[in-house]
């Protein structure tokens, strides 16, 4: 998977089938999204293309509410890749880039500078200053500007509604086995090892509640059992014996 960390000067990508959001958890409905842009793309001969964005949005607006998040960008990335993807394009999120109208984004970013041939959206998606981009303005578009809107439908778990909202709830009270079901794997945690210390990647990564959780430990190419022991300040594991070590996979089971 090719990562760019901007939308400028971005080598070819043949055919891009785009699909553009926050992707925070990459969860089910999520998913569901990647599972066409790839279909499409294969069928096509093309790319499969995330556009995404980092800080999170809703760290920058005004109404963000600080936020705590499923993802940091690494585990992103990470997830992204697990799902099969193609490249990624993390656009820097500022306050200036939240100003920008749907209908620039469109014409300048996903078709200007990344080329973009097919557009997946969710079924409730819209985009740029205001919200105001919608499935309808991309159908307007479309024509003139040499691109096709596709469309994917809501995704229930046993009829509930699944989103990022949801799964963060789920992590805030401890249902770590629910939210597994909602992110289709479990919840994950990359970070660095001091000890027996766990320092996360992200200081808004967002955690369960203070208690002992089973996990497994993927460092160094092994695959190890444990516990997390998450306190209200501290992140231990209880039986780790594998010396001092960056960027390990935690994962709930």
């Amino acid at each position: 998977m090719r990562v760019f960390r901007s939308a400028e000067g971005l080598p070819p990508i043949k055919f891009p089938v785009v699909t553009v959001g926050s992707y925070d958890g990459v969860h089910f409905g999520h998913r569901a999204l990647l599972e066409q842009v790839k279909t499409m793309a294969d069928e096509a001969g093309g790319e499969s293309v995330v556009v995404t964005f980092w800080p999170h949005p809703r760290r920058v607006l005004p109404d963000g509410g600080g936020v705590k998040l499923l993802n940091t960008l690494d585990e992103k990335l990470w997830l992204l890749r697990e799902a099969g993807i193609d490249d990624v394009v993390v656009l820097p999120f500022t306050a200036e880039f939240a100003r920008m109208s749907s209908d620039d984004f469109v014409r300048e970013i996903l078709v200007g500078k990344i080329g973009m041939k097919r557009f997946v959206v969710g079924y409730n998606h819209r985009f740029g200053s205001g919200q105001q981009g919608d499935f309808a303005s991309l159908q307007r578009m479309q024509g003139e500007l040499g691109f096709v809107a596709v469309r994917v439908g809501r995704r229930d778990v046993h009829e509930e509604k699944v989103s990022s909202t949801v799964v963060r709830n789920m992590i805030a009270s401890g249902e770590m086995a629910h939210a597994a079901e909602f992110l289709t794997r479990g919840y994950i945690l990359i970070a660095d090892i001091r000890g027996r210390s766990v320092l996360p990647g992200d200081r808004d990564k967002l955690l369960p509640p203070p208690g002992a959780y089973p996990v497994t430990v993927e460092a160094g190419g092994k695959l190890r059992r444990d516990e997390l022991l998450v306190g209200e300040e501290t992140l231990r594991l209880a039986e780790w014996n594998g010396g001092d070590c960056g960027g390990v996979l935690i994962t709930f089971i």
